[in-house]
C-alpha cells in the first residue's frame, strides 16, 4: 500500500513534535515536544525535565575511534531485497553462524521516505563480510522481497508498528513493538515469537501503553548469564528516565511475574513490584540497545537531552547507572545538513542498536537519521568504535575472535505462550479496556528516585 500525503504530513507533523527536528546550526535548542498523555498520572514519579538542561554533546569522545561505515539499504545495497529506506535496525544473532536478523522501523521500497509500499515492521538477514561491514543477504520472512512481518493495514491516522528490540532466546525470537497512531502516540505494545528464524510470527502478549505509567513502551532485553532476561525501558516520547526490569524467559508474556528494580537511598536495590529510575540525571531516553559482552552490561541509547548516542558499560546491571559517565560515540554536532555528516556531526539522528559480534574494543552501531525537512535523507547507517575499553578502564586481555552465539536460557526448557492474532480494527478500544482492569489490578508502583519510604 501507498503511504497517502495526508499520512507522509501527519508523520511529519509528529515527527515535528516529537523532537526528530534538530536545531539550526547555531546549536540552539529545539524546545517542541510531544504533550500526548500516557493515560496514567506521572506526579510520583522521578522525570527528566520537560524541556533541554544539558548541553548538546560537542564531540565524539576524547580517546575514541569511531567510522561511519556505510548505509544497510539503498540502491546498489538492498534492491536485492526490494526495500530502499528504512529507520532502526535492531538486530539479534540467528546461532552459531555469523548471519543475524535485523528488524527495520517503517520502510519503504522506493529510494526516498514515503516512496512506494509502506511497511513496518520489516526484517532481513545479515552478516559481516570479511572488512566488518553489515550486508543485507536475504529477507527474513519467506520468499524472496522483504515484506511486512506482522499482517496489518496502515491508516490516515499514522497507524504503524514500530519495533523496540529483539531477542533470540534459546532458538526462539521474541520481538516487543509499539502499536502508535502517529510518532509518540503509543495504543499498546505487543510481544510476538518466532519459532522459524523469523519467517512467520505469532502475538504471545499485549500491554497496555499505561503499564508502568508508560515508562515500558520502548524497551531493550538481554538474557544474563544468571538465566533472567533483563529489560531496560522508558516512554515513547524522548522525555523520561530509564527503568528496569527482569523476568524468565518462561514469563515473558505475563507481566504480572516480572520483577522492577527500586534503588534505595544507601545504595542498594530490590526486585519486586516498586520501581524507580536507574538513569535520568541529564538523560531524555530514546532508542536503547541493552547488550551482554564480554562479562559486561553494554547500554547504547539516544539521548534527546544530549543529542548524541551514549554508551555505558557496567559489570552489574541493577545499579544505579547515573554513576556512570557515559560515551559519546555518535554526535548531532553543530554544522547542520549543510556540512559533511560523519561520527561528530550526524544530525537528526537516533536509534542507536548494537550490532551482533561486537566486542567492547571492536563495537559496532546501526543508527538513524531523518532529515524531516525535506525527506531527502531516511537511513540506517553503520558505525564502528573502537576504544570502549580503554575509556571505561576495562581490560579485555587479548583479543577475543567475534561471535554470533545467542545468550543460552538456563533455566531449563520455556514454552512460548501463543495467542490468537487478531487485526487491528474498531473493537480496539474494548480490548483496551479489558486490558485497562488488568493493570490496574497489578498494584506497580512507581517512586522517586531516593525515596526510601
Amino acid at each position: 500500500m501507498k503511504k497517502s500525503l495526508p499520512t507522509i504530513a501527519l508523520t511529519l507533523a509528529s515527527a515535528l513534535a516529537y523532537g526528530l527536528i534538530t536545531p539550526a546550526a547555531t546549536g540552539a535548542v529545539a524546545s517542541a515536544q510531544s504533550s500526548l498523555s500516557s493515560g496514567s498520572s506521572l506526579s510520583s514519579s522521578s522525570s527528566s525535565p520537560s524541556g533541554p538542561t544539558t548541553p548538546w554533546a560537542p564531540d565524539v569522545s576524547d580517546g575514541l575511534v569511531v567510522n561511519l561505515i556505510g548505509d544497510l539499504l539503498g540502491p546498489g545495497i538492498s534492491d536485492h531485497v526490494g526495500v530502499m529506506t528504512g529507520d532502526l535496525g535492531t538486530m539479534t544473532s540467528l546461532g552459531d553462524g555469523g548471519e543475524f536478523a535485523i528488524i527495520f522501523g517503517d520502510s519503504f521500497r522506493g529510494a526516498n521516505f514515503g516512496q512506494g509500499e509502506w511497511m513496518s515492521p520489516v526484517g532481513v538477514v545479515a552478516e559481516l563480510d570479511q572488512d566488518g561491514r553489515i550486508v543485507i543477504k536475504r529477507p527474513l520472512n519467506e520468499g524472496e522481497r522483504v515484506e511486512q512481518l506482522v499482517d496489518y493495514t496502515h491508516n490516515n491516522r499514522g497507524l504503524t508498528l514500530l519495533p523496540s528490540d529483539i531477542i533470540n532466546l534459546d532458538g526462539t525470537l521474541y520481538m516487543q513493538a509499539m502499536w502508535n497512531e502517529g510518532v509518540g502516540n503509543v495504543l499498546r505494545t505487543q510481544i510476538w515469537a518466532s519459532t522459524d528464524q523469523g519467517a512467520t510470527w505469532q502475538s504471545v502478549s499485549t500491554t497496555p501503553a499505561n503499564y508502568l505509567e508508560g515508562k515500558a513502551q520502548l524497551i531493550t532485553w538481554e538474557q544474563g548469564p544468571d538465566g533472567y532476561v533483563y529489560m531496560m525501558s522508558s516512554s515513547f516520547q524522548r522525555r523520561d528516565d530509564v527503568y528496569l526490569a527482569r523476568f524468565l524467559p518462561g514469563d515473558i508474556g505475563d507481566r504480572t511475574a516480572w520483577q522492577h528494580y527500586r534503588l534505595n537511598d544507601d545504595g542498594t536495590g530490590t526486585w519486586g513490584k516498586t520501581a524507580s529510575p536507574i538513569l535520568g540525571d541529564q538523560v531524555r531516553a530514546g532508542e536503547m540497545s541493552l547488550r551482554y559482552i564480554q562479562g559486561h552490561w553494554v547500554l547504547a541509547m539516544f539521548n534527546a537531552e544530549t543529542m548524541a548516542i551514549e554508551v555505558r558499560i557496567s559489570e552489574e546491571i541493577a545499579r544505579d547507572w547515573n554513576e556512570i559517565t557515559p560515551a559519546n560515540v555518535v554526535v548531532a554536532g553543530f554544522g547542520g545538513w549543510g556540512a559533511e555528516q560523519n561520527p561528530g556531526n550526524f544530525t537528526q539522528l537516533y536509534g542507536g542498536y548494537i550490532t551482533p559480534g561486537s566486542t567492547l574494543d571492536n563495537l559496532d552501531l546501526v543508527v538513524s537519521q531523518w532529515n524531516t525537512g525535506n525527506n531527502s535523507r531516511y537511513m540506517s547507517t553503520q558505525f564502528n568504535v573502537k576504544g570502549l575499553d580503554t575509556f571505561f578502564g576495562i581490560d579485555t586481555g587479548s583479543p577475543k575472535a567475534r561471535t554470533m552465539a545467542p545468550q543460552v536460557d538456563s533455566t531449563g526448557d520455556q514454552q512460548v505462550i501463543q495467542v490468537e492474532q487478531k487485526p487491528v480494527d474498531a473493537t480496539a478500544q474494548e480490548q483496551l479496556a479489558a486490558e485497562k482492569l488488568m493493570e490496574d489490578a497489578t498494584e506497580l508502583i512507581i517512586v522517586p528516585l531516593g525515596d526510601d519510604s
